[in-house]
């Protein structure tokens, strides 16, 4: 089979470079990443079934699965009363999958929904009611709205906003308000294809809010108390899987921390300006660039230079992990 395979209004380009999809515009486009997760996608797609707004498709982006997601998916697709597109993509990791989505996607509006995550019936109607309520004249200043999650228990997970309703930036709302935990948002598709993640060859992870940031230099976001999803991290997810992720993904994670200090740092307390460039230190080691290259490329030579030792510290320590592993 094609590596696109399509289900729904959808057709594939016979060049195989870039799937067509029809002239509709829609309100929302529902974006499940996956990856082997037949047994928990039922759930996600029936959460998207229950909206009670309908202006939406649904776009599954495949990122390699060897089970039975493809199938689940074509039944599903002989049922839904919502257009429903599927992508099949060797397995390249779920940054690659969001950048093949936001150019596949045909909804003004882009929801990630993450496959073992469901959606609470009104979430799309909350999200469309806080964006209607912004100001026309105000709207091309923001990037989109963002609401709060639940865990299974029914609890907020992380923070609340400061504010019930608060028009802010990303970085304000970590860097001056300290909101920590995960929270869910409608972003302008128009916005977010101008915010790929980068992708480094040999690896698959990112860290998501590097582009959040970048974002928000220019975007902000309406932010409302309102819970929109259950988020539920399956045992080996990524949530599960820090240190092996990081380990793996030196080349992501120090172009994340490299841009962090001479990007934010103004924004950072102290300790955190010495953590993260400790970080540099530690992931420019495994990636083999030295300290002489370092040093030529932080801004704050003085927080780098007491940061070292902690960063090779680091690098040992994660070697030392590597070699364990290993036997």
């Amino acid at each position: 089979m094609n590596d696109h395979q399509s289900v729904g209004r959808m057709e594939a380009d016979r060049s195989g470079t870039q799937p067509l999809v029809d002239n509709r515009a829609y309100r929302f486009t529902i974006f499940i990443p996956t990856f082997n997760r037949s047994h928990t996608l039922d759930r996600a797609l029936e959460s998207a079934a229950a909206q009670t707004h309908r202006d939406f498709e649904v776009l599954i982006i495949d990122d390699g699965s060897e089970d039975d997601t493809r199938q689940l998916v074509q039944r599903w697709q002989k049922r839904a009363d919502f257009t429903l597109r599927y992508y099949w993509q060797a397995n390249q990791g779920k940054f690659a999958a969001h950048n093949k989505a936001i150019g596949c996607a045909s909804g003004y509006f882009f929801v990630l929904l993450d496959s073992d995550d469901t959606l609470l019936p009104q979430a799309l109607e909350r999200f469309d009611f806080h964006w209607r309520s912004i100001p026309d004249d105000q709207k091309d200043g923001f990037a989109g709205v963002a609401g709060l999650c639940l865990d299974h228990d029914g609890k907020i997970y992380g923070d609340r906003y400061p504010l019930e309703v608060i028009d802010t930036t990303y970085l304000e709302l970590v860097k001056r308000y300290k909101i920590s935990g995960e929270k869910r948002n409608a972003l302008r598709t128009d916005v977010l294809r101008q915010y790929p993640y980068p992708i480094f060859d040999g690896e698959s992870f990112i860290r998501d809010d590097l582009i959040w940031k970048r974002m928000a230099r220019r975007f902000k976001l309406r932010c409302f108390n309102e819970p929109v999803q259950i988020i539920d991290h399956q045992a080996e997810g990524l949530s599960a899987n820090v240190i092996s992720i990081r380990l793996k993904n030196p080349k992501g994670f120090r172009y994340y921390f490299l841009e962090e200090i001479n990007q934010y740092s103004s924004l950072t307390g102290r300790y955190f300006r010495f953590k993260y460039h400790s970080k540099v230190v530690r992931y420019s080691l495994h990636c083999k660039i030295g300290l002489r290259q370092q040093y030529a490329e932080v801004r704050s030579k003085f927080y780098w230079i007491i940061s070292v030792p902690r960063g090779i510290i680091g690098w040992l320590e994660d070697k030392i992990r590597m070699t364990l592993k290993a036997y």
